[in-house]
C-alpha cells in the first residue's frame, strides 16, 4: 500500500486539511507536542481499518461539529484506489471503496459498511492487528515487546503470527476427544447392561410354558360358566318383562294423581279470583260517581295551573322593574353626595389657603442673604472637585506602591518555602536510589512467583476436573446399587416372583438371581469404594494446593502497591536534575528581591508622581471644616424659597376654587330634580304600574287553586278502582267457563286413577308367584368376569414374555452394532487426543515459532548492526533447563523466548542498557517482526511509519538511526516518522510540519 493523498474534514483537532504524498520517499512529519502530529496516522488507520486508540467513533469528530470525514487514495499492486469513511455524531458511520481508472471513480463496495470492509481486506491482505505490529511503529509502544516476561513474550509473538488458530483447533479437537470419551463410557455401559440381559433368554422360555398351562385351565372354567349362565338367564328374563309392565303401570298411576292434585290447586286458586272479581263489581255504581267527579277536578286544576304561569311570569316582571328602579335611583343619591362632599371640601380648602396668604411678610433680606451665601459655596464646590481629584490619585498611587512591596515580600515568602523544600528532596535523594534498587529486585522476585502461582492454578484446576468425574462415577454407581438392593427386598419375599414374567420363582431359579446380583453389587462397592479413596486423596492435594496458592496470593499481595512506588521513584529520579536548576535560579531570585527590598528600589514612577500631589494639595488652601459650615448656612436660609413659593401656590389655588364653586352647585340641582323625576314619571315607573294592573285582572287566587289540587289528590285511588272495574267485567265470563272445564276434568282423571290401580294389584299378584334368580345370576357374572380377568391378564404375562424375547432378539443385533460404535468412538478418541497435542502450545504453534525466530534474529541483528556499529547483536533462546524435574513429564527443558543481549564487554540484561541504545534495540526487533510480519501477510510492505521514540537517542545514536533508515529506505516506496526533536528531523530534505491555529491543525509540505 503505497499512500497517494489524504484529505481530512473535522477529524480530532484538524478542521481542513489536506496531505499529497507524490513524490514523498522519506520524510518526517514534526510539530510540537499535542500539535495533530499522530492524528494523520490515526487517520489512515480509521479510514482504511475503521480503529484509533479513541474509546468511540464519536470521539474522532472534531469538537462543536456534527460529522466527520476522511478521504484516503493509495496504490497496491500498480492499481489507483480510494476509500471515503464518514461518521455522524450518533447516526452511524458510512463506508465507500472506490477504483479509479481512464472513466474515474468507480464504486467496488459491498452491500454494507462490514461487507465492504471485508472488501478492502481482501484487496490489501492485511487487517489492522498486523499492519499495527509490521508498517506502523505506534507511539509508546516500541519496548512493549521487551519489557514482558519470557513467556509473555511468546505469548506475544504468537498472537502476531495469529497462532490463536492452532490454539482454537486444539481447544475444539479437546472438546471433542472429552466427547467421544464421554460417549464411549456410554456405549461401554450399554453393552454390559444388553450382555446381561441376554443372559435372561432361559428363564422368559420356562416363564411361558407356565403361563400358557394356566392360561388353558381358566379357558376351560369359563366355558362351563357360560354355559350355567345361559340357563339362569332364560329363567330370569321372564319375571324381568313383567316387572318391566308393573314398573310402567306404577308410574302412570303416579302421573295421573300428580294431575288431579294440580287441577284441585287450580281450581281453588280460580273460586277465590272469582270472588274477588265479585266483590268488584257490586261497588260499580260508587266507582263510576267518584271517578266523574275526579275527572272534573282535574279540568279545573289545569285551568288554573295556566293562570298560575301567567300569575308567575308578571311577578317576575315587576321585581325586575323594581329592582332597575331602585338601582337608578341609589346611583343618583351617591352622585349628589358625592357632588356635596366636593362642594364642602372647596369651602375648606379655601379657608386653609387665606390663612396661608394673610400670614405674608416681607422676605427680601432673607433672599439676599441666600444669594450671597451660594456664590460663596459655588466657588468652595470649585475648589473641592480639584482637591480630590489629586487626594484619589494619592490614594491610588500609595495603594499600587504598598501592593508592589507586598508582592515581593509574598514572592520572597514562597521562595523560601521552595528553597526550603527543595533541599529537603535533594537530602532524601541517595534514600529514594536505595529504595529504587531494592523495589526493582523485589518485583523481579514476585515477577518469578507469579509464574509458579499459574503452574499451582493448573494443578488445582486439573484436581477439580478429576475430582467431578469421579464423583459423576460414584453417583452413577450409587444408583446402581440402589436398584440392585430393591431387586434383592423384592427377591428375599415369600413367593418372589421373577421381575421379568411376574411368575413364582422355584428355589434354585430364586438362589441363582439372589447369588448373581449379590456378586454383582459387591463389585459395584468395590469400585465405588475406590472412587472415595480417590476423591479423598485428591481433595487432601486440592487443600495443600489451595494453601500454597493463598499463601503465594498474600507475597503477590503487594505488587500493584510495589509497582507505583516503583514507578513514582522512577519519575523522582528523573526530575533530579530540574530541581538542581531550579535551587540554583530560586537562589539568585532570593537575593534580587532582598535588595530591593532593602534599598526601597521598586515602584519609582509612582513614587516621583507622589511628591507632586502632596505638592499641588497644600498649594490650594481648601478646609472642609469651612466648606461644610457654609454649606449649612445654606440650608437653613433655604426655608425662605420655600416659603415664598408656598405663597405663591395659594394665591393661585384660591383662585381656581372660586372658579368650581358654582359648578358644583349646578351640578347638585340638577341631579336633585333627576332624582324625583325617577320616582314619579320614569318610564320604569309607568310599566311598573301597568304590570300590577294586569295582575289584578288575571283574578287568580292561590288558596282556591290549592283547595282543588287536594281534592283531587283524595279523589285519585278511584283512577285504579274504574281500571280494574273494566278488566273485571271482561275477566268473568271467562273464569266461569274455566271453572266448569276444571270440574269435568277432574271427574275423568279420578275414573282412570282408579283403573290403574285395579291392574296394578293384578301385576303384583303375579310377581309374587314368580321365583327371583337375580342374587344367583349376579354371583355367576361375577365368576365369569373373575374368569375373563385372569385369562386377560394371562395373555398380557405372555405377550409381554415373548415380546421380551424379541427385544433379546434385538439387542443381539444391538451388541453387535454397540461393539462396532464402541470401537469406532474410541479409535475417534484417539485421533482427537494427537489431535490436541499436534494443535497445542507444545505442537505446531511450538514449531513455528522454532522456524521463524531464526529468520527474527538474522534480520533483527543485520538491523541492529547498522544503528550501532556492529556493537549489539540479539540472540533468542526458546528453551531452558527446568529448575525442578516432574513426575508426569519426562523432558527436562521449558518453553520460553527469552532475549540475550551482546556488546563489546559481554552479555547483560535489557534493564541495564540506557536509554538510547535500549530504543535502537526496540527498533531492530520491531522492524524486523514487521518484515517477517509482512511476509506471512502475503504482502508487500511497502509503507513503514515510525512514531516518536527518538527523543531519548544522542547525537550518535541519531545518525545511526537515520543512517538505518536509509539503508533500508530502497525496500520501501514510503518511510514516514514523527519526531519533535530537531537534530533529527533536520535530517529529511522533506519534512511535513503540523502546527495548531485557532482553526485547528494545519499542514505544511517544506523542502
Amino acid at each position: 500500500m503505497i499512500p497517494r493523498k489524504l484529505t481530512l474534514k473535522n477529524f480530532l483537532s484538524y478542521r481542513h486539511a489536506e496531505l499529497d504524498f507524490t513524490g514523498l520517499h522519506t520524510a518526517c512529519i514534526c510539530g510540537a507536542n499535542g500539535a495533530g502530529k499522530s492524528s494523520l496516522l490515526e487517520a489512515i488507520t480509521w479510514v482504511v481499518w475503521g480503529k484509533t486508540r479513541t474509546a468511540s467513533d464519536d470521539d474522532l469528530i472534531h469538537l462543536g461539529e456534527r460529522e466527520t470525514r476522511v478521504d484516503f487514495e493509495f496504490i497496491y499492486d500498480e492499481q489507483h484506489y480510494r476509500i471515503i469513511r464518514t461518521r455522524q455524531r450518533k447516526n452511524g458511520s458510512t463506508l465507500d471503496f472506490q477504483i479509479i481508472n481512464e472513466q474515474g471513480y468507480k464504486s467496488i463496495g459491498g452491500k454494507g459498511l462490514r461487507d465492504t470492509e471485508n472488501k478492502i481486506k481482501e484487496c490489501l491482505k492485511i487487517d489492522y492487528d498486523t499492519f499495527t505490529n509490521s508498517a506502523y511503529l505506534r507511539q509508546g509502544r516500541a519496548d512493549e515487546f521487551m519489557l514482558r516476561s519470557p513467556s509473555e513474550r511468546r505469548k506475544i509473538l504468537a498472537d502476531l503470527l495469529k497462532l490463536d488458530q492452532y490454539e482454537n483447533l486444539a481447544n475444539e479437537a479437546k472438546e471433542l476427544a472429552r466427547d467421544f470419551k464421554i460417549k464411549a463410557e456410554e456405549i461401554s455401559r450399554n453393552l454390559e447392561e444388553n450382555k446381561e440381559k441376554l443372559e435372561e433368554k432361559q428363564s422368559f422360555h420356562i416363564a411361558i410354558d407356565e403361563t400358557e398351562k394356566e392360561l388353558a385351565y381358566f379357558q376351560k372354567k369359563q366355558t362351563v360358566n357360560q354355559e350355567e349362565l345361559q340357563t339362569i338367564q332364560l329363567l330370569n328374563n321372564q319375571r324381568s318383562s313383567l316387572k318391566q309392565r308393573y314398573d310402567w303401570q306404577q308410574n302412570q298411576v303416579q302421573t295421573i294423581a300428580k294431575k288431579i292434585q294440580q287441577l284441585q290447586q287450580e281450581k281453588a286458586d280460580l273460586e277465590q279470583e272469582i270472588k274477588k272479581i265479585t266483590v268488584t263489581l257490586s261497588q260499580e255504581e260508587d266507582i263510576n260517581t267518584n271517578y266523574e267527579q275526579w275527572q272534573k277536578l282535574r279540568e279545573e286544576d289545569e285551568g288554573l295551573n295556566i293562570k298560575f304561569n301567567q300569575y308567575q311570569q308578571f311577578l317576575e316582571k315587576k321585581q325586575t322593574l323594581e329592582q332597575s328602579l331602585q338601582k337608578e335611583s341609589n346611583d343618583l343619591i351617591l352622585a349628589i353626595q358625592r357632588e356635596k362632599t366636593k362642594l364642602e371640601n372647596v369651602i375648606n380648602q379655601e379657608k386653609e389657603l387665606e390663612a396661608i396668604v394673610n400670614k405674608t411678610s416681607n422676605l427680601e433680606a432673607d433672599l439676599e442673604k441666600l444669594n450671597i451665601c451660594r456664590q460663596k459655596l459655588s466657588q468652595l464646590d470649585e475648589i473641592q472637585v480639584q482637591a480630590n481629584t489629586l487626594l484619589q490619585q494619592k490614594q491610588s498611587l500609595e495603594t499600587e506602591i504598598n501592593r508592589e512591596e507586598a508582592m515581593l515580600l509574598a514572592r520572597l515568602k514562597q521562595l523560601e518555602n521552595e528553597e526550603n523544600n527543595i533541599q529537603t528532596k535533594l537530602n532524601q535523594v541517595p534514600q529514594i536510589r536505595q529504595e529504587f534498587f531494592t523495589l526493582e529486585t523485589r518485583l523481579k522476585e514476585i515477577e518469578n512467583t507469579k509464574n509458579y502461582q499459574k503452574r499451582v492454578q493448573e494443578k488445582g484446576e486439573q484436581r477439580n476436573l478429576l475430582i467431578q468425574r469421579y464423583l459423576d462415577n460414584q453417583s452413577n454407581l450409587e444408583n446402581q446399587i440402589k436398584k440392585l438392593n430393591e431387586k434383592l427386598e423384592t427377591l428375599n419375599q415369600d413367593h418372589a416372583v421373577c421381575p421379568l414374567c411376574e411368575r413364582e420363582l422355584d428355589d434354585t431359579h430364586l438362589e441363582y438371581v439372589i447369588n448373581k446380583t449379590q456378586n454383582e453389587q459387591q463389585q459395584i462397592v468395590s469400585q465405588s469404594s475406590y472412587y472415595e479413596i480417590e476423591i479423598i486423596n485428591c481433595k487432601r492435594e486440592l487443600d495443600n494446593l489451595r494453601k500454597e496458592y493463598a499463601q503465594l496470593n498474600q507475597e503477590l499481595a503487594l505488587e500493584d502497591s510495589l509497582k507505583q512506588d516503583y514507578a513514582k521513584l522512577e519519575n523522582q529520579l528523573d526530575s533530579i536534575d530540574d530541581t538542581y536548576n531550579q535551587y540554583e535560579l530560586i537562589l539568585e531570585e532570593k537575593a534580587d528581591l532582598q535588595n530591593k527590598l532593602d534599598t526601597g528600589n521598586y515602584a519609582q514612577d509612582n513614587q516621583s508622581k507622589l511628591r507632586e500631589i502632596i505638592e499641588q494639595i497644600n498649594n490650594l488652601n481648601y478646609s472642609q471644616e469651612n466648606h461644610a459650615l457654609l454649606r449649612k448656612e445654606e440650608a437653613n436660609l433655604r426655608r425662605v424659597e420655600f416659603q415664598q413659593s408656598r405663597i405663591k401656590d395659594a394665591q393661585n389655588q384660591l383662585k381656581k376654587l372660586a372658579q368650581q364653586k358654582p359648578d358644583l352647585q349646578t351640578n347638585i340641582e340638577s341631579l336633585e330634580n333627576r332624582l324625583e323625576n325617577l320616582r314619579e314619571n320614569s318610564p320604569l315607573q309607568l310599566q311598573l304600574r301597568q304590570i300590577e294592573e294586569e295582575i289584578k285582572s288575571l283574578n287568580y287566587d292561590r288558596t282556591y287553586h290549592q283547595n282543588i289540587r287536594k281534592q283531587g289528590q283524595q279523589l285519585q285511588p278511584y283512577q285504579l278502582l274504574y281500571g280494574d272495574l273494566q278488566q273485571a267485567k271482561k275477566q268473568y265470563p271467562q273464569l266461569s267457563t274455566r271453572q266448569t272445564q276444571i270440574e269435568t276434568n277432574l271427574t275423568q282423571y279420578n275414573q282412570e286413577k282408579e283403573t290403574g290401580e285395579k291392574e296394578l294389584n293384578s301385576l303384583q299378584e303375579q310377581l309374587s308367584s314368580l321365583t327371583d334368580y337375580s342374587q344367583e345370576l349376579a354371583k355367576l357374572e361375577q365368576e365369569a368376569s373373575n374368569c375373563q380377568e385372569n385369562i386377560n391378564r394371562l395373555l398380557t404375562a405372555k405377550g409381554r414374555l415373548e415380546q421380551s424375547l424379541t427385544n433379546l432378539k434385538d439387542r443381539e443385533n444391538d451388541v453387535k452394532e454397540l461393539e462396532n460404535r464402541l470401537q469406532e468412538t474410541q479409535k475417534k478418541y484417539r485421533i482427537y487426543q494427537e489431535l490436541t497435542f499436534a494443535f497445542g502450545r507444545r505442537g505446531i504453534q511450538s514449531l513455528m515459532i522454532e522456524n521463524i525466530l531464526p529468520q527474527l534474529q538474522d534480520e533483527a541483528n543485520h538491523i541492529l548492526n547498522s544503528l550501532t556499529g556492529s556493537q549489539l547483536s540479539v540472540q533468542f533462546l526458546t528453551q531452558k533447563p527446568k529448575a525442578s524435574r516432574s513426575k508426569k513429564s519426562s523432558s527436562q527443558y521449558i518453553d520460553t523466548l527469552e532475549i540475550i543481549i551482546s556488546d563489546a564487554q559481554g552479555t547483560r540484561s535489557y534493564e541495564t542498557y540506557s536509554g538510547g541504545e535500549a530504543f535502537r534495540i526496540n527498533f531492530a526487533i520491531r522492524l524486523a517482526l514487521s518484515r517477517i510480519l509482512a511476509q506471512r501477510a502475503g504482502t508487500r510492505l511497502q509503507l513503514l511509519i515510525v512514531d516518536e521514540g527518538f527523543g531519548t537517542q544522542d547525537t550518535d545514536g541519531c545518525n545511526r538511526l537515520i543512517g538505518a533508515l536509509n539503508a533500508i529506505a530502497s525496500e520501501f516506496a514510503c518511510i514516514l516518522t514523527v519526531t519533535h526533536v530537531n537534530q533529527f528531523k533536520e535530517a529529511f530534505q522533506t519534512r511535513i510540519e503540523v502546527y495548531k491555529t485557532q482553526e485547528g491543525s494545519k499542514i505544511k509540505l517544506s523542502s
